[in-house]
């Protein structure tokens, strides 16, 4: 918890608002073994998916470059003793990622900015595929994904949208939602 505690209470970087995309990717991997139905829900491997909108140049590469960073931290970790499994799932309409998501099946989405439009329509699918959504907007987060890291004043926190992490299958640990600014 310690580390976890320290990850998401980082200051800011002095140049720039982003917190690393691998730093982002370890987070995440970490926030998940607090999730008391990981093992249930993830059926013998954490499956990460990240979406990004595509044909959108800046969202493909935001999407390569989370996918990267969560493979190499993957290779690293393990998730509540499961292996980490990361593909990329691309989102071109709502029918379409409903089928993609599916025959996915992830554990976890991880939704790159690009796609804040459309997020209401993720926010559904991510709960009918039990599939935890996060995301590093607050913004996305309000409108229906279940955690963001996100900036807060001069620091990085977890928010949690604890009755879309329910709906979408998850048990979080208090101690996670503790050091996570929570939205009930």
């Amino acid at each position: 918890m310690v580390l976890l505690a320290a990850l998401v209470g980082e200051a800011a970087p002095a140049r720039g608002d982003d917190l690393s995309t691998r730093r982002q990717a370890l987070l995440l991997l970490r926030v998940l073994v607090y999730d008391r139905n990981l093992q249930a829900r993830a059926h013998g491997a954490v499956r990460v998916a990240v979406v990004f909108r595509a044909g959108d140049r800046r969202s493909e590469e935001q999407g390569e470059e989370m996918a990267a960073a969560m493979s190499e931290v993957a290779r690293q970790v393990v998730a509540a003793g499961l292996p980490v499994e990361v593909l990329r799932l691309p989102y071109r309409d709502a029918a379409d990622f409903e089928a993609r998501l599916a025959a996915a099946a992830p554990t976890c989405l991880y939704v790159c900015d690009a796609l804040r439009p459309a997020v209401k329509e993720i926010a559904r699918a991510a709960r009918q595929h039990a599939a935890l959504a996060a995301t590093a907007s607050r913004e996305m987060v309000n409108a229906g994904l279940a955690l963001g890291v996100v900036r807060s004043g001069l620091r990085w926190s977890l928010v949690v949208n604890l009755p879309v992490a329910r709906e979408e299958g998850a048990d979080l640990d208090a101690e996670l939602l503790e050091i996570a600014e929570v939205i009930r």
